[in-house]
């Protein structure tokens, strides 16, 4: 299936940006097949697995499987905050509010470290959470982490050479 999508570049955070006629958050990813328009990750994944009829992202989940997400979830939004704030002008960038969630990731991976299960299935928490890693690595917010909680690091650094990570990763920053 991924040989059947085309990733478009957009430009966010622009008020004249086309992207407003597809969604009005213009915030990525969007997929549209068709009459169908989706903009939220979860949603995307779930309809991939309605179209293959398989439950590969969101198999039968444990209370623990949901907690993992929550946790994973968090971690994601606080490296999007970080990122958000890291790319703004220098002088405008809060300090105290990156800080944190340098903190807060980092406490998150010391507490996934002990309690991640990379050979238990986890779909679309494990996509999340190697995505996560994979962007803060390459936008230089996860640079010591590999220290800090190796097993998860590295078992995310295997999971982004996999082709289909390797065919949806984020374009480069320009």
């Amino acid at each position: 299936m991924i040989d059947q999508i085309d990733e478009i570049e957009v430009v966010t955070r622009d008020e004249a940006t086309w992207y407003f006629e597809i969604t009005p958050l213009a915030r990525v990813p969007v997929l549209v097949d068709g009459e169908v328009v989706l903009a939220d990750t979860r949603d995307i994944c779930s309809y991939y697995d309605g179209l293959t009829e398989n439950k590969h992202w969101f198999p039968e989940e444990s209370h623990e499987t949901r907690y993992m997400r929550h946790i994973v979830g968090g971690f994601l939004d606080g490296i999007a905050v970080w990122l958000r704030k890291n790319y703004r002008p220098e002088g405008q960038k809060p300090e105290p509010v990156m800080r944190y969630e340098e903190h807060r990731a980092r406490k998150v991976l010391q507490w996934l470290e002990p309690h991640w299960d990379s050979k238990k299935s986890m779909g679309y928490t494990s996509l999340a959470l190697a995505c996560a890693i994979d962007i803060a690595t390459d936008r230089e917010m996860g640079k010591n982490w590999g220290k800090l909680a190796p097993k998860i690091v590295n078992w995310a650094a295997r999971k982004s050479e996999k082709p289909v990570m390797k065919a949806t990763a984020p374009m480069p920053l320009s």
